[in-house]
């Protein structure tokens, strides 16, 4: 089974998975998608240990396509898993099931064609194509905030886009092709209009990724998308982004014009990183609060991208189990829109008294985060800043170190506070509603004893976290032979 075969199974199966969840055939879209996303993890994960290099067709395949492709396929598989609970869970049915599923499908699809295919002109199609699945997503539940929010990550996004495109047509203006596997060998031919590739690449494809001042459709898309939505935004998609931009930014590598361009994504990088660190200690809302999280890491591992070395190698880490620990904490915050019908943080707490699983699962997650030991994203990080220091950069260790214990501090805080502070008071009705016993404590308020949780709501953020947690500790060596296998 030749390499060329598994990359077209492996977009084949979401695809496929789409077509079949129309079928007007009751329950077909959810053990399609399941199917179909499962022979997509297999494919990923033979083409993981296969370890194929090089042009396959229209394919290009290295160490970070292999490592992006089984990261999108894994969580692709467990949103689809958690989908089964979530949708039966939620009050008022806010959709056609299989419109639901076919669409998560092309999104999965989407995703994993922009980190295989061998031309950055089909690279920037086929980001341009997640805007319209993922958009498409949000707005589902057709409330007058989701179609909103729907509209602006439009309107933004598209318009980042654009000048993506204007990336791409730079590069081809100058190098006369867009095949990547060309580029790699292929010294730049303009140096100056190489640069403005790179520089639009930034803005374009930041816009996607979440990078300010480009993030405000972020927080509004992430919190008003079902729960198994926002977990691939935040895992997947913006990393495909930035996986996008890495492909054109790494041409200019070695050229006199290199060093001012790493200053400038890092500055790009910090200010991402530190806006949101700043902004997540003050959110309400708890989805939001999580979005500002995916972007304070996205902008870590920008900085990570742009300082090479090992700091390549700690990104590529923090993208892999930021990937599985987000959408553990997403797949939790999903547990909880189902029991309170409520994002806002003040109207959940002490929900380990009455979700006792969940919470701590999402407390778990949300250390996982923010780089707490020995999780994967620690590591990263860990090595960021390490390859800061090694380059001479001082102030820029200081600045991330700032950058790190602040939005720790910040997302934790707001974490215990909501899973272990007083337990919101819970009416009869609601107790009854609920099958939670009702109880009072010394003060005659009514509380609710912890309530027997659903075993998928909780098995697959437990699966997902401890992925996390196991690359942290055992899988450095993999993502060390992966960043090696970089062509």
């Amino acid at each position: 089974m030749g390499p060329e075969f598994l990359l077209l199974i492996l977009l084949g199966a979401p695809l496929s998975g789409a077509l079949i969840s129309l079928l007007p055939k009751k329950g077909v879209e959810m053990v399609s998608s399941l199917v179909m996303a499962a022979i997509s993890v297999t494919a990923s994960l033979i083409i993981l240990i296969s370890e194929p290099s090089g042009t396959y067709g229209y394919f290009y395949v290295d160490g970070l396509t292999r490592i992006m492709s089984i990261t999108i396929s894994a969580i692709f598989l467990t949103s689809v898993a958690y989908s089964i609970f979530y949708l039966k869970r939620i009050k008022e049915s806010f959709l056609r099931f299989r419109w639901y599923y076919c669409l998560m499908n092309l999104f999965a699809f989407t995703m994993l064609l922009a980190v295989t295919v061998n031309d950055l002109g089909f690279v920037w199609l086929a980001v341009e194509a997640t805007t319209v699945t993922s958009a498409l997503l949000i707005a589902l539940e057709r409330e007058r905030t989701s179609i909103e929010a729907a509209w602006r990550y439009t309107l933004i996004v598209s318009a980042g886009l654009v000048i993506s495109l204007l990336s791409v047509i730079f590069v081809f203006s100058s190098q006369g092709t867009l095949q990547f596997s060309t580029l790699l060998h292929q010294p730049p031919k303009n140096l100056m209009i190489m640069s403005m590739a790179v520089g639009f690449a930034l803005v374009g494809y930041g816009t996607k990724a979440g990078i300010a001042p480009m993030h405000a459709w972020l927080p509004d898309a992430h919190s008003e998308a079902p729960s198994p939505i926002s977990a691939m935004f935040s895992a997947v998609l913006l990393p495909t982004s930035l996986y996008a931009f890495s492909r054109t930014f790494v041409l200019l590598q070695g050229t006199t014009t290199f060093a001012d361009l790493q200053n400038l994504v890092i500055g790009f990088g910090v200010m991402t990183s530190l806006i949101a660190a700043i902004i997540i200690g003050h959110q309400r809302n708890y989805k939001r609060m999580l979005a500002y999280s995916s972007m304070e890491n996205m902008g870590i591992i920008l900085v990570g991208i742009a300082l090479g070395g090992i700091g390549i190698l700690g990104a590529i880490i923090q993208i892999v189990s930021h990937a599985f620990a987000k959408s553990a904490a997403f797949y939790s915050s999903g547990n909880m829109v189902a029991e309170y019908n409520t994002t806002k943080m003040s109207d959940i707490q002490g929900v380990i008294h009455r979700l006792k699983s969940t919470g701590y699962l999402f407390t778990l997650s949300c250390l996982s985060v923010t780089g707490a030991p020995p999780f994967g994203v620690f590591l990263g990080e860990f090595m960021i800043m390490s390859q800061a220091m090694l380059s001479g950069n001082f102030l820029l260790t200081i600045i991330l170190a700032v950058i790190y214990i602040y939005a720790f501090i910040g997302l934790n805080r707001q974490t215990t506070l909501m899973v272990f502070g007083q337990q919101t008071n819970v009416s009869t009705e609601e107790s009854s509603q609920n099958s939670t016993l009702s109880v009072h404590d010394y003060e005659g308020k009514s509380i609710s004893k912890p309530k027997k949780e659903n075993r998928l709501s909780i098995l697959i953020p437990m699966i997902n976290l401890g992925i996390s947690l196991v690359i942290g500790i055992y899988m450095f060596p993999i993502f060390l032979h992966a960043v090696s296998g970089m062509k």
